[in-house]
């Protein structure tokens, strides 16, 4: 049974000549809202530790990666870039009297 609301991964990826693209992954689908945000925010947070473990390895630099709380549900920020965002998708939006669908 498909839950009602859906966490989706966006990522930026190099492509072999060095531009960026976006990525699309489904990370699950939840009957609550609540569990979908739970979902989202400890993805990003793991994210989040991976990537800061990775930058620690691969330079002394101290650089910022951090984790911004959206309406939609967390983005993983390098720098000023978002690279990652995990957004809570509702598979059944509210329908508004009045309007024919």
């Amino acid at each position: 049974m498909k839950g009602g609301y859906s966490v989706m991964r966006f990522s930026l990826q190099r492509t072999p000549d060095g531009a960026l693209t976006q990525q699309v992954q489904r990370c699950g689908d939840f009957q609550s809202v609540e569990r979908a945000f739970d979902t989202a925010r400890m993805e990003a947070i793991r994210e989040w530790y991976e990537a800061c473990e990775n930058e620690a390895a691969e330079t002394p630099a101290v650089r910022q990666i951090q984790i911004k709380d959206t309406e939609w549900g967390y983005e993983l920020k390098r720098e000023h870039l978002v690279v990652t965002r995990y957004w809570v998708h509702d598979g059944s939006p509210a329908e508004l009297p009045g309007l024919a669908g």
